[in-house]
């Protein structure tokens, strides 16, 4: 991390001695014109890996100058013969800028010492972050990318940009609170600790198959990207999986973002309608689960999406949520994205709190009542099921027993 600030420098003020005259060999007056003349200069200071400083050179931005008027020094009197020498004025001593050592010097750096003149501060931040935790999965990287640059498949046609608005889908009815809850998983034998839990109805372990799970969940699959790894079994294990009593299937994870599916809103749409699109009379489709990340990412690739595949079935919205633990924050970003997705009902499929096990629970307390009789909100997954979070070993945790009974 680079930490720089910048200082102003100096106002160099120069006394500028000028005569004036009136009539010639009659009378002479002194004038004193002091003309000020403001020099900024950038100093940058980084903050080096060991917590020092190095300071670089400083460097004139900008000068400017002030013209000051003329003041009378003197009462005029007649001219004598040998007039006397006119006044020398010095010019005021010119206030330093004490720079610090540009190695290791850690303190603070000085301020100027002419009052008159404001210190311009000049601050370089790191760009905000997305705030995106990535999903564990296996074959994905978890590093995260803020730039998405969308991935290439040789066997996916990428429409035309030109689309018309996506549609809009009516307003849902109310849902009942049972049911919504649900568990993000990768070691399936970790889910026995929720099977007496009665809030929560289903499961998902960001795959296309699963190996047995208890009976009081229902499994649910995902086409996690267009890799030809995922694509090869995907409608054997989604014919497997609808056989066996599923009633929805999840398109890709994470596509906006470019350590998961990284996918372009374009390419996205082209592979929903090749692999989801026939599922449309069989099962209940959901989006692409989108991070919460700004610019492009986030709801701004949902609202593309939606517009590039407008002849597509999209029953729900899929979105991720990773931003502390302000349960105000996530209500409000919840009531956009249900806006963003065309008032569809929503699977928050990824969140998580930060901060302890009381204070992730108080805020899981909260959210979920709220969720819980909120209508548009369809299904939710906290993050997620393995040791050391929702459970410890084969048991629920403290969270997981929040999240289980709440």
């Amino acid at each position: 991390m680079r930490t720089s600030f910048s200082t102003l420098a100096v106002m160099v003020a120069s006394l500028l001695v000028k005569e004036a005259f009136a009539a010639p060999a009659l009378r002479r007056d002194y004038y004193l014109d002091t003309d000020s003349v403001i020099v900024t200069e950038e100093i940058w200071v980084n903050q080096l890996p060991d917590g020092s400083y190095s300071t670089g050179l400083p460097t004139a931005v900008v000068t400017s100058t002030i013209d000051g008027n003329p003041v009378l020094v003197t009462e005029p009197v007649p001219s004598p013969t040998n007039p006397p020498p006119a006044p020398i004025f010095d010019a005021p001593a010119i206030a330093e800028v004490a720079v610090p050592d540009s190695t290791t010097s850690t303190s603070p750096i000085p301020e100027p010492t002419l009052p008159s003149v404001p210190d311009a501060v000049f601050i370089e931040q790191k760009p905000p972050s997305t705030s995106v935790e990535p999903t564990t999965y296996p074959t994905p990287t978890t590093s995260v990318t803020p730039t998405v640059v969308p991935t290439t498949l040789e066997s996916v046609a990428i429409p035309t940009p030109s689309v018309p608005a996506a549609p809009v889908a009516p307003i849902v009815p109310p849902i009942s609170s049972s049911g919504k809850r649900g568990l993000a998983y990768n070691a399936a034998n970790l889910l026995s600790a929720f099977t007496s839990a009665s809030n929560v109805t289903w499961a998902y372990n960001w795959g296309s198959s699963t190996v047995a799970i208890p009976s009081n969940l229902e499994y649910v699959p995902m086409l996690w990207g267009l890799r030809q790894s995922e694509t090869s079994n995907w409608h054997e294990s989604a014919d497997k999986a609808l056989a066996a009593g599923s009633t929805h299937l999840l398109a890709f994870n994470e596509p906006d973002l470019g350590a998961q599916a990284n996918l372009g809103y374009a390419e996205a749409a082209a592979g929903y309608l090749t692999y989801m699109q026939p599922y449309a009379s069989k099962a209940k489709l959901v989006s692409p689960a989108v991070t919460n990340g700004g610019g492009e990412m986030g709801l701004t690739w949902l609202s593309n999406f939606l517009r590039a595949c407008s002849s597509c079935t999209i029953d729900k919205v899929a979105l991720h949520w990773y931003n502390g633990g302000d349960a105000a924050a996530f209500k409000e970003y919840m009531a956009k994205a249900y806006t963003a997705g065309g008032n569809r009902p929503l699977w928050i499929t990824e969140f998580e709190a930060s901060g302890s096990d009381e204070e992730q629970a108080a805020f899981l307390t909260e959210v979920m009542a709220w969720m819980d009789k909120t209508d548009y909100i369809e299904r939710y997954a906290y993050f997620m099921v393995s040791d050391g979070n929702l459970v410890d070993g084969t048991t629920l945790s403290k969270l997981g027993s929040a999240y289980a009974s709440s």
